[in-house]
């Protein structure tokens, strides 16, 4: 019998969407705590792996507002569970009180 481990996922960037923008620094974005959601055993029968890059609106308070999917893994369950994730993903607070503004955050599915 083959005993394989899994890495549910790793956060793997973090970074704005539109950096050009003051009211939301970089550094206050790649800061971030992120959940990292568990591999479901039925996921492991099917082999289930991808990459998900979602945009995430975060607020002054450094809190996720909004999460849209801008690149799929190809699975519904895994897009869904790193959609469920990325929004208790908690941001440093602007210091200026800005506007809220997207970041990226990606997650790697693998099976090793």
């Amino acid at each position: 019998m083959i005993t394989r481990s899994i890495i549910a996922l790793s956060l793997i960037a973090l970074s704005t969407i539109n950096p050009a923008s003051a009211a939301a620094p970089t550094d206050r974005l790649n800061n971030a705590e992120c959940n990292v959601p568990n591999y479901r055993n039925s996921w492991q029968d099917d082999e289930l792996t991808g990459n998900v890059k979602l945009a995430v609106l975060v607020d002054a308070k450094g809190n996720v507002q909004d999460t849209k999917v801008i690149s799929s893994s190809g699975h519904v369950a895994l897009d869904k569970a790193s959609l469920r994730a990325s929004t208790a993903c908690k941001f440093k607070p602007a210091s200026n009180g800005s506007e809220p503004v997207w970041a990226q955050v990606q997650y790697n599915w693998v099976l090793n």
